[in-house]
This record gives C-alpha cells, structure tokens and sequence, in this order.
C-alpha cells in the first residue's frame, strides 16, 4: 500500500490519498465496524494499476486506523489478526508520514523525547485539550468512555488515539489501570477546547 499524498479542494479541504489492494479493503470491509461514509467510499472505490484509490479526510484515517486496531485485537485466528496487524502498520505509517514523523512509534518502543515545540493534530489537540480540563476540574484523570462520551466517537476511536498520543509522547498513562492518563504537554502549548 502506498500513498499519503494530501489534496485541496472538493467538499472537503483537505483529502488523503490512500492506497489499498483488493486484500486490504476487503479486510476493511468484511471484518471490520468501520461504516458510514467510509465504508460506502471504500466499497464503490474502483480497481486500476495503482490499486484501490480512496481519498480521505484525516479524522477519516485516524477512525480507520482504530478500527483496523480494534479488528486485530478481537480476531478470532492468528492468520486473520497478522493481517489486520500488518494492515493497521501500513495504515499508521502513512498518517506519520503525513503527520512528519520519520516513522510510527512501534508496541515495545520507549517514549521518545518531546520536541520542543510538540507536534500534533487539530484533532488531537482538542483530545489533550480535553485531557488538561478535566483533569483540573474533576482532580483526576478522565477515562476513556469521559472521552467517547465527550467526542461521540466508538471506543476503538478514543483508545487508538490515546494509543498515539501515548506514541507521540504527548501523554503518559499505565496500561490496564484505569484513569492513569497524564499530560505531558504544558498548557501554553495546548489550543482551546472547542
């Protein structure tokens, strides 16, 4: 799979080039919840020599991204989850090729440092944002389903994006334990919350 390239214009400003074999949408399609717009882009994309070509939003390919996540983690057979895996490395390492990482963070890797200007989305912003404002006015850490609830989003959505914040090290949290999300980004660095 290869693509990244972002385009403007059309109804949404900016659109994501993403290329996908046969193989991988019908991953998508057949085992994964991801629906809605993205689904029936995904499903009337058509085949040429470049593969199946299907233009993204960037909130797109996060949700996309947690999706493929989600399947992988609750595949019911080894071949089927090493797919999902493998698809859900291409797919991550081209939204941190469109992000400017040189590569996507990998499970195992240490936290790297932190630039001094952090680097990070609109979107995920708006989730440190959130994390930095309920955290003072709660005295404690929000939970996931805080964040679904706050986002309206599905549940592999927020835990793929604590997942990169994490990555990213724009946060810190314990894996397992509940309400252990800490940020590591100072509040002048953070924009509102809309």
């Amino acid at each position: 799979m290869e693509s990244g390239r972002q385009f403007s214009g059309g109804s949404s400003p900016h659109q994501i080039e993403v290329r996908l074999s046969q193989r991988d949408r019908d991953l998508i399609v057949n085992h994964t919840y991801i629906g809605g717009d993205v689904e029936a882009r995904l499903r009337v994309a058509r085949s040429h020599s470049k593969g199946i070509v299907v233009y993204l939003a960037s909130d797109d390919l996060e949700d996309l991204i947690g999706h493929v996540a989600a399947a992988a983690n609750h595949a019911e057979g080894r071949t089927l989850a090493r797919q999902l895996y493998g698809l859900y490395d291409r797919l991550a390492a081209v939204q941190a090729a469109l992000d400017g990482a040189a590569e996507p963070a990998t499970a195992g890797a240490g936290v790297s440092a932190t630039p001094t200007s952090p680097r990070f989305t609109r979107k995920q912003g708006q989730y440190l944002a959130f994390i930095y404002y309920y955290t003072k006015l709660h005295g404690r850490a929000p939970a996931e389903a805080d964040l679904q609830s706050h986002f309206k989003v599905t549940p592999p959505s927020v835990h793929q994006m604590i997942l990169t914040l994490a990555e990213r090290g724009l946060i810190s949290r314990k894996p397992g334990q509940p309400r252990s999300i800490r940020l590591l980004v100072p509040r002048e660095a953070l924009p509102d919350l809309e």
